[in-house]
C-alpha cells in the first residue's frame, strides 16, 4: 500500500460539455498507519492515534503535513514518526515545555523548538510522563492562543 494518494477518475459536465478528470484522495492518518511495517510499530501507532483523540480536545485536528500526522489545537500541537522499533511523539514547541532529561528529547540533538518522546511500548505510552507532558503542552498552546488573540485584540483597538 506505498500510496501517497490514491485516485479516481470522475465525468463532469461544464457548460454542455464532458470533461474527464482525475480527482486525489490524499493520505490520511490511517493511511499512513496502515502502510507502517513492522507490525509491533503499526500497533503502536494505532495504539497512539486513539491515545491522542481521546486526550486531546474534542476541537483537535489530525492532518497529515510534511508526509507524518499532526495533532493540532489551535497551532501544531504534535506529531507521530514512525522508526524502525519505535514510534516518537513530537511536540512542535516543546522547547518550552518543562525539561525532562533522558524522557523529553531533542534539546542535545541541537533541535531548535522539537522535543519528542521515544515510545517503544503500550506501557511508554501511557506512562504518567507522557500523560504530563501531553497535558503541559495543551495547556501551553491555550496560553499561547490567548496571548496571540489579546495582542490581536490590542492592535485592533489602537487602529478603530
Amino acid at each position: 500500500m506505498n500510496r501517497k494518494h490514491s485516485s479516481k477518475v470522475v465525468r463532469l459536465k461544464f457548460d454542455g460539455c464532458y470533461f474527464l478528470t482525475q480527482i486525489r484522495f490524499f493520505l490520511t492518518a490511517l493511511d499512513y498507519i496502515d502502510e507502517t511495517h513492522p507490525i509491533e510499530v503499526r500497533q503502536l501507532l494505532i495504539s497512539a492515534h486513539r491515545f491522542l483523540r481521546e486526550s486531546l480536545p474534542p476541537f483537535s485536528v489530525c492532518s497529515i503535513k510534511w508526509k507524518i500526522p499532526f495533532y493540532t489545537l489551535h497551532r501544531n500541537l504534535c506529531y507521530l514518526n514512525r522508526h524502525r522499533d519505535h514510534i516518537t511523539i513530537g511536540f512542535v514547541q516543546g522547547y518550552r515545555l518543562s525539561p525532562r532529561p533522558k524522557i523529553l528529547l531533542g534539546e542535545s540533538e541541537k533541535l531548535k523548538q522539537i522535543r519528542y518522546l521515544e515510545i517503544f511500548s503500550i506501557e511508554d505510552l501511557y506512562s504518567e510522563n507522557t500523560q504530563q507532558i501531553l497535558n503541559e503542552a495543551i495547556i501551553l498552546d491555550e496560553l499561547l492562543a490567548a496571548k496571540r488573540l489579546k495582542k490581536y485584540n490590542a492592535k485592533k483597538e489602537t487602529r478603530d
